[in-house]
């Protein structure tokens, strides 16, 4: 319970309200700034805002901050919690300074902002001009930025198609690259249609990478700098350029050939018991591979990953006669890989059943993904990897190279 006679003693003895009075020679955003020296931390998005419109002449202020800088604001405030705008918006800085390829840490975001805007102020014979036309161009990068990461603030659905599936993938580095795609597109240099096709070379990108498991911490490094390297490598053609710039990638960097794509799909365990994220991505796996086996679409939202072979052990004795004489050996190594897993809603009903059981049900399933299961009777280790081949066949077309 509140403690009343502490609170009295605090509102009366310890609270300590300050008024300062400033004139129109003032400039209250300096006096801001070094109180808050004092006091408690600002985010970096604060002390951004605080220093652009310290250096703006006081007549333009309100002008500028309610046409500019507050719609920007209560954009990104709409489409989080309150407490997690700024540092949302501190990253949509971060992201903005290094899509030219300047490496910058993110905890000197408001150092290398205010850099910039005092080099643009340079730059102008008036520095008020170089101040707002950085502003501008900050502004303007940073609503790409909102409408990479947030559904609603894309107007055009092919495009919100695409930023979503990155979002499933959770793959936002590549937004430091396409920032500038963004303004290529925006600037009418490049057809939705090639804009489509560089997401879907970066949604390959990081696919094939997750499959043969190659770390994602050289992401940051590749992205600051790939518009810079497609750019040198074919300023006329960015598609191009994008596929030639990914392929030329060896070591950490590598964009994985079919041959290895296609063998780590078909062997490689996917599914992980302990991590949600990581079936998530299986699951987005095969939603894509069904989506490019039909037109007509299923809503796959509700459905769960389903193991044929199943998860249970001891397995029970007419699997282990089906597997044959070494069937925990093939259920260990063939459980989790692609080959063994499919999408449907039954999933409390299939759980541990015999694999007639489950035939009943996948032969009936409106997911064009379990037609497979109308040319099989049994499932052991040579039918498993038969149909991991058969799905690797399908995502090398998915996801090109």
């Amino acid at each position: 319970m509140l403690d009343f006679a502490k609170f009295k003693n605090i509102i009366l003895e310890r609270l300590v309200l300050v008024n300062i009075t400033s004139d129109n020679n003032d400039n209250p955003y300096l006096i801001f700034e070094s109180l808050n020296n004092k006091g408690e931390e600002l985010t970096q998005a604060d002390l951004v805002r605080n220093y652009i419109f310290m250096k703006l002449p006081s007549e333009e202020r309100d002008e500028v901050y309610n046409s500019e800088w507050l719609p920007l604001q209560e954009s990104f405030k709409s489409n989080m919690k309150q407490k997690e705008y700024a540092d949302e918006l501190t990253k949509a800085f971060w992201f903005y300074l290094r899509k030219d390829g300047e490496a910058v840490n993110e905890k000197a975001v408001y150092k290398s902002i205010k850099q910039r805007f005092d080099e643009s102020a340079k730059r102008f014979e008036k520095p008020e001009l170089g101040i707002k036309a950085e502003l501008h161009n900050l502004i303007k990068f940073t609503n790409y930025y909102l409408r990479l990461n947030f559904d609603d603030e894309e107007q055009e659905p092919k495009l919100r198609h695409w930023f979503q599936r990155l979002k499933k993938l959770d793959f936002t580095t590549c937004h430091i690259f396409l920032l500038n795609i963004y303004y290529e597109y925006e600037v009418q240099h490049l057809t939705i249609q090639d804009f489509e096709k560089i997401l879907q070379y970066l949604e390959s990108y990081f696919v094939r990478r997750w499959i043969v498991g190659i770390p994602t911490r050289a992401l940051g490094i590749t992205f600051n700098n790939l518009y810079k390297q497609v750019k040198e490598t074919n300023p006329e053609d960015l598609v191009n350029g994008l596929r030639q710039v990914l392929i030329s990638f060896d070591k950490t960097q590598v964009f994985p050939d079919d041959n290895l794509f296609c063998q780590h799909i078909t062997n490689e365990p996917l599914y992980n018991p302990k991590s949600s994220t990581a079936n998530e991505r299986v699951k987005f796996l095969l939603e894509s591979i069904e989506q490019s086996l039909s037109k007509e679409r299923v809503d796959t939202q509700p459905m769960s990953l389903e193991h044929i072979m199943p998860q249970k052990s001891p397995l029970r004795k007419e699997w282990q006669e089906m597997l044959g004489e070494n069937y925990n050996k093939a259920h260990k190594e063939w459980l989790h890989t692609l080959g063994n897993l499919t999408l449907t809603q039954y999933n409390s009903e299939l759980s541990n059943k015999s694999f007639e059981e489950k035939l009943k049900i996948l032969r009936t399933s409106n997911v064009t993904l379990n037609q497979y299961f109308h040319k099989v009777n049994v499932w052991n280790e040579e039918e498993i990897e038969s149909r991991a081949k058969s799905l690797a066949k399908i995502a090398i077309k998915v996801w090109p190279r």
